[in-house]
């Protein structure tokens, strides 16, 4: 694929190469269905697995599934390019076929990290093109990073978090995206807002995460670290009583930082809360890893909401 005219996805610790014009159309906790202008174009699935697995075990149950709702799928043999790209898992490849919908795919094992996933292509009958093209997509898969991290890469955002944080939420709807993640009594939140135009027409920054983003009973002022275009919040000061609550660990602590990124007319903000003392360096860190990915959408592609 031409690296003009295609994008990461990552999500939950699966990341992959696709055509630009490919967006997520279904999101689970480890599903994703990524789709076209023409419809549903791959679909993957993955978990962790214990002791032993096999992948053609599970494409024998696999079919059983299959058959029950009416699709006959067979073992298949990919072809050289997919053998290649796939030669640092197990596998075993299959394909079906229901009335007028078709596919390709691989059951796939990584005996480094002890993953398990399922991919597949689809292909109306008749017509040809997925197995070529979802060659490249198998050569840029990847089930775990060597650094201990976690990618997120979806519609327009990305991160790169520490390991440990667990996805707890999301939600993607038009304007507002957000991702919760938890570890250890702490809470990290990703936000992206969008038109900003539109968002910062009657406030400044510090107004819209006082209001829109549901910050109120935090205090805002210009970030002496971060961009100029950023604020930071810290909770107001507070009465004796709720000092020591927060002391103890009763109340929780939050810091946040939004930002205005103009030239691409968004809103990211990261809210970091704990039961005590929230380490400067985990906000520095996060922050250090989120942001927009370059846009590289052909025309007649879909767009980021």
């Amino acid at each position: 694929m031409n690296p003009a005219n295609v994008k990461e996805i990552a999500w939950n610790g699966i990341r992959f190469v696709a055509p630009a014009a490919w967006e997520p159309g279904r999101i689970g906790l480890r599903h994703l269905v990524i789709e076209s202008e023409a419809g549903p174009a791959m679909e993957i699935k993955w978990g962790p697995v214990k002791g032993r697995f096999s992948p053609r075990a599970h494409l024998r149950r696999l079919s059983r599934l299959m058959r029950a709702r009416g699709a006959a799928l067979r073992e298949w043999a990919p072809p050289k390019d997919w053998l290649q790209a796939l030669a640092r898992f197990e596998s075993a490849g299959f394909a079906w076929e229901a009335g007028g919908e078709a596919a390709v795919g691989a059951i796939l094992h990584c005996p480094a990290c002890r993953t398990a996933s399922l991919i597949q292509f689809f292909q109306p009958p008749g017509r040809s093109g997925a197995v070529r093209q979802a060659a490249a997509v198998l050569a840029s898969l990847q089930d775990h990073r060597g650094d201990g991290r976690v990618a997120w890469a979806i519609y327009d955002i990305l991160a790169l978090l520490p390991s440990g944080f667990v996805l707890v939420r999301h939600l993607f709807e038009a304007g507002r995206f957000f991702l919760e993640f938890r570890a250890r009594r702490r809470t990290i939140g990703l936000f992206r807002w969008a038109p900003a135009a539109t968002l910062l027409r009657d406030r400044d920054l510090s107004c819209f995460a006082e209001t829109v983003a549901g910050l109120n009973g935090m205090e805002f002022q210009a970030s002496a670290v971060a961009d100029p275009s950023a604020v930071e919040g810290r909770e107001r000061a507070a009465g004796s009583g709720r000092r020591l609550a927060s002391y103890l660990g009763l109340r929780p602590v939050r810091t946040a930082r939004i930002w205005h990124v103009p030239d691409r007319n968004r809103i990211l903000g990261i809210v970091v809360t704990g039961r005590f003392a929230i380490d400067p360096a985990l906000m520095e860190t996060v922050w250090g890893g989120y942001g927009l990915a370059q846009e590289n959408r052909p025309p007649g592609a879909h767009h980021p909401r």
